[in-house]
């Protein structure tokens, strides 16, 4: 599940999990880097524990919420290739207004608001490595998680 900030990516990413036949979730923001650390750290370590489970992991699926550039995909690919995994990934891409909003419960900070405004301008919401992208800003975090769902069986069902 890739995306900015506040996409949704850890809230759909789980309803995802929950559909899928033994899947596992993995918030990509729990990670052992304190959280006053540099970005590029907290980054690194978030990077490192996801590959580490990707290769460790024995469910038939494992989802992932993380932002994810070019170089991170390519890792990512490279894990999935060498445990014989398909790489799926989907990009939550809300409008700009919409992701820098308070949503849910969610209270967004001004360095998460800034942040938010880089990751669109590096071009978090429109990754072309994405093999699919949902505007889930007008549809409920379940509709969002059964898209997905649905897409991640037709393609294991289809090869």
């Amino acid at each position: 599940m890739n995306g900015s900030i506040n996409a949704g990516k850890s809230s759909v990413g789980a309803c995802v999990a929950a559909l899928l036949p033994r899947a596992a979730f993995l918030e990509g923001d729990d990670h052992d880097a304190p959280d006053d650390a540099p970005l590029t750290q907290r980054i690194e370590a978030a990077w490192r524990r996801i590959e580490a489970q990707v290769a460790a992991d024995e469910a038939d699926y494992l989802v992932v919420a993380y932002p994810v550039d070019e170089l991170r995909y390519e890792a990512l690919s490279r894990a999935c290739a060498r445990k014989g995994a398909t790489l799926f990934l989907v990009t939550l891409a809300p409008p700009l207004e919409i992701a820098l909003s308070d949503r849910g419960a969610r209270r967004l900070s001004a360095q998460e608001r800034k942040r938010i405004q880089e990751m669109y301008v590096e071009g978090y919401p429109v990754r072309a490595f994405s093999d699919l992208v949902i505007d889930n800003s007008r549809i409920s975090i379940e509709k969002a998680a059964e898209l997905v769902a649905r897409r991640v069986l037709e393609t294991v069902a289809t090869g």
